[in-house]
């Protein structure tokens, strides 16, 4: 839900404004696009660059816990005068683009591998997971370029479609106040549903290690793809991940050298978080109970309702078996 925030402090810069105050209503999940009145009456939107919290309770910060923002924004115009009376309304942070462009061929790629898997799977297992290709630092930065940040230049968002019974996994590479690596289901239809996202305020985890397991037999785009899902799927306590499934995995993997193969699954098997857990709704389906999810009904990051959950639901499956 977008938030309202009760201005009761504002410090003007040269650039910025900072803005102080409590929740009237909503949450705060990070830095967002935000509507601000000047004090001739015109709305003009404008960017959260940073933000503090005092008395924190919990995050992400939401209406009535105690306790107050501050916010660091993008001076909207020259001359701008805040109105004060006027609450601060949040625009979210999921915003959207119409231009986006397919990378799905980027999976044959060995860089778009190495970037992932530094990105996502390094521990203190595998600290740096670009040996595993041979890269450098630099080479990465190169490899980032030229597969992801030309096209947030030209304002382009770049995507990877993941078909599986009859319907999409879509992995998307949004960029905007923060870069979010999204995932969504899209069914036969073209309903979407957002299922999680990698980010600097994250919202995970996306999928069970069942449900990861089960699509990999139906994803088509690419024999290693389940291991683009596989992190935003942590492992609950009762969880087991098969080595020897996760290994033919790796060894799929384009560039990849085999002395490397052993210590990356090592790595990905330590995606653990004992105090998940997830249980089957009968009105849902599954969901969970961590805080920052979006499969879970009860998290204020959650954009889902009910017929989120239920296209999730019906395009997963909902059988106690797996």
């Amino acid at each position: 839900m977008p938030f309202r925030l009760r201005v009761s402090n504002v410090v003007c810069a040269e650039s910025t404004l900072e803005v102080s105050g409590t929740l009237l209503e909503g949450t705060y999940n990070g830095p967002e696009w935000v509507t601000l009145c000047d004090k001739t009456g015109e709305w003009i939107s404008a960017q959260v660059l940073q933000h503090g919290v005092i008395r924190p309770k919990s995050w992400p910060v939401v209406a009535g816990d105690g306790s107050s923002l501050i916010l660091r924004i993008s001076l909207p115009r020259p001359n701008f005068d805040l109105d004060t009376a006027q609450a601060v309304v949040g625009r979210g942070t999921l915003s959207h683009n119409e231009r986006r462009t397919d990378i799905t061929v980027a999976l044959a790629d060995p860089a778009f591998w190495a970037i992932q898997m530094s990105l996502h799977a390094a521990s203190d297992i595998f600290p740096d997971p670009l040996i595993g290709w041979g890269f450098s630092q630099e080479d990465e930065t190169r490899a980032y370029q030229r597969l992801l940040e030309q096209h947030w230049d030209a304002g382009v968002w770049p995507f990877v479609r993941l078909p599986v019974n009859g319907g999409l996994v879509e992995i998307e590479f949004a960029t905007g106040v923060e870069h979010q690596e999204r995932i969504w289901l899209v069914d036969s239809a073209g309903r979407r549903v957002l299922v999680g996202y990698h980010s600097g305020h994250f919202s995970l985890p996306s999928f069970r290690i069942a449900e990861v397991i089960k699509l990999q037999t139906s994803l088509i785009a690419h024999p290693s793809a389940a291991l683009l899902l596989l992190p935003g799927a942590y492992m609950c306590t009762d969880d087991t991940l098969p080595l020897d499934t996760v290994t033919e995995w790796v060894k799929m993997v384009p560039g990849i050298k085999p002395d490397y193969i052993p210590k990356l699954v090592e790595s990905l098997l330590e995606n653990r978080v004992p105090d998940l857990q997830w249980k089957l709704d009968e009105r849902l389906g599954w969901i969970n109970n961590w805080s920052y999810s979006q499969r879970n009904p009860d998290s204020p990051m959650s954009v889902l309702g009910f017929d989120d959950f239920r296209l999730i639901h019906q395009f997963l499956g909902n059988d106690r078996s797996w």
